[in-house]
């Protein structure tokens, strides 16, 4: 990849959730993309931390939008799936 000229970083602490959302978020990891950067993720004491970045603004906007679109999805079905 190029250089980068943006980075976020977004940490989601939802204790035992965390490790659950983790897990869906690896899964879209694997599939193949478009090259507007990179992510990763880690996970630890209870929370995910994710870190995009991207060598243009609108590179790290979509794909920031997209992470959170994806992690919301995912803690809304498992605090669904605890009622």
């Amino acid at each position: 990849m190029g250089e980068e000229c943006c980075r976020a970083e977004i940490e989601l602490c939802a204790g035992e959730l965390s490790k659950h959302i983790f897990e869906a978020l690896l899964a879209e990891l694997d599939q193949p993309s478009p090259e507007k950067g990179s992510v990763s993720l880690r996970l630890g004491e209870g929370c995910l931390r994710i870190r995009i970045e991207s060598w243009s603004l609108s590179g790290l906007r979509a794909l920031t939008n997209s992470f959170l679109l994806l992690t919301y999805a995912a803690y809304g079905s498992l605090k669904q799936g605890e009622q």
